[in-house]
């Protein structure tokens, strides 16, 4: 069976969008598990009180392993776009073996932008923001539905679109 992934930003001792993170998890357990969710609140022990971290869960239905990782900012320069109307990533999974597949494919670049179907989908490393001199917009359809973009829409700061290449 599969694993899967939660990334998990926390601050100064503080658990970012852990309501967002949680309904991720539960979706995929309902869709994967029979049973009962993780509970991400009571898993979640230590949270390191001073500085910016990822706290990654890696998870299946009998297995939990929580790390907090200090956060590196990627600094992105170069993009290119690659083609993946193959690709299905649906639910925030371990293995990345397809995407990494792409990410290779971005030569002395540092990061790609997923194009599915003619249409802008998601970069390797995170969802995809747009502004047109008014709006922020994202991909009305992304690989993966993170949980900030999720929350930015809530919000109304970023409004889906069909974004082609």
């Amino acid at each position: 069976m599969s694993q899967f992934i939660e990334s998990i930003c926390c601050i100064d001792g503080e658990i970012h969008n852990l309501t967002l993170h949680q309904k991720r998890v539960n979706n995929t357990f309902e869709h994967f598990f029979d049973q009962r969710p993780i509970s991400l609140k009571e898993i979640i022990k230590e949270v390191p009180k001073t500085g910016k971290h990822k706290c990654r869960i890696v998870y299946d239905e009998a297995n939990i392993k929580v790390e907090f990782i200090a956060y590196q900012k990627r600094h992105i320069k170069s993009l290119k776009i690659i083609e993946g109307n193959h690709i299905k990533y649906d639910f925030k999974y371990e293995n990345r073996l397809e995407l990494t597949s792409l990410f290779e494919q971005r030569g002395n670049c540092d990061d790609i932008i997923i194009v599915k179907n003619g249409m802008l989908t998601d970069s390797y490393f995170a969802n995809l923001a747009f502004f047109d001199g008014m709006n922020w917009l994202t991909p009305k359809k992304p690989l993966l539905n993170g949980t900030k973009r999720q929350l930015l829409i809530q919000q109304g700061k970023l409004t889906e679109a069909d974004i082609s290449l």
